[in-house]
């Protein structure tokens, strides 16, 4: 009797491991914040992000086209209602009427079409956030009374910029004026001075496209505290050599998550697409709290749905 090992064909032969599927999380019962426009006569809703009590989550991407459908069919079914936001106060409803695919961002979104209805005094709005009729973080919403732009309030914005361009080492651009592409206000609370949020570039016009040389872009918001003047409370600044061409913009703002505190939405213009950025304001500081990504791997706050 001899012993004999195993043939050769068996010892190289790999581990095979059995695949186990990725479990997905249900569609149903979920809260997801939209951005909106007026398209015409009509409107349009695409989902931005999922509001969590923790935090937000991102909505379905390129990965999932599955789940796009699957969305639509949850969410923006057939007479599916929605309450509108613009500066932080309601300005009317929407009623999904058929659904489509947004193609604006960098991953494709499902997109819910329908009537909008507009409140007294809200006539013009053309852009706003918006949530399912359903749900609400708070009903103490004020009436719809945004910021009148004055002299003086552009003018602080230039003095921000002003003070902010050498203590970041940054290259004066030719016209502070004409580098600023971006002017909003709004207020954090009805009896507050307006807060500022502006955005200039340099070597930029504030659009998705390839960046030059020298481009940087800036985003930055001040607040009128204790009545000494303009103050600057956050600073986003983004030289395109060194860390990509990232503009920022702001699109709205709300109480998302029913702290009284306001989120501020923003969209983010790079080189070959756009993307969403949120800021949340802790005590007296604004901190980036989610930002999509254009490139999936890098994005921190995403979830396979």
């Amino acid at each position: 009797m001899t012993l004999e090992g195993p043939p050769e064909s068996l010892t190289q032969s790999p581990i095979i491991k059995p695949q186990v599927a990725q479990k997905t999380t249900p569609l149903d019962g979920r809260t997801f914040l939209y951005l909106g426009s007026t398209i015409g006569e009509e409107a349009s809703l695409i989902p931005i992000v999922e509001i969590l009590p923790s935090g937000f989550l991102s909505t379905p991407t390129t990965s999932y086209q599955e789940r796009i459908k699957e969305f639509s069919a949850s969410y923006f079914e057939l007479g599916s209602q929605f309450t509108l936001f613009s500066d932080g106060s309601r300005v009317g409803t929407f009623i999904t009427t058929h659904t489509d695919i947004n193609q604006d961002y960098c991953h494709p979104r499902p997109e819910g079409r329908g009537i909008i209805r507009l409140a007294p005094g809200a006539e013009e709005v053309q852009s706003f956030l918006a949530l399912a009729r359903d749900f609400t973080t708070t009903s103490n919403f004020t009436d719809y009374r945004p910021v009148v732009q004055t002299r003086a309030l552009r003018q602080a914005s230039i003095d921000m910029v002003i003070d902010v361009i050498p203590s970041l080492g940054a290259s004066w651009p030719p016209s502070v004026l004409e580098s600023r592409k971006a002017l909003n206000f709004f207020r954090l609370q009805p009896d507050h001075k307006p807060t500022i949020i502006a955005t200039f570039t340099r070597n930029d016009p504030l659009e998705v496209g390839p960046s030059l040389a020298g481009m940087y872009s800036i985003l930055l918001i001040g607040a009128n505290r204790e009545e000494i003047g303009y103050q600057t409370t956050y600073v986003d600044y983004r030289p395109a050599s060194t860390a990509g061409k990232a503009a920022g913009r702001y699109l709205n703002h709300l109480d998302l998550n029913g702290d009284g505190q306001s989120e501020v939405v923003l969209e983010m213009l790079g080189e070959k697409s756009k993307w969403i950025s949120i800021l949340g304001l802790n005590e007296q500081t604004w901190n980036k709290t989610y930002s999509d990504s254009c490139e999936p791997s890098d994005a921190p706050n995403t979830q396979i749905f």
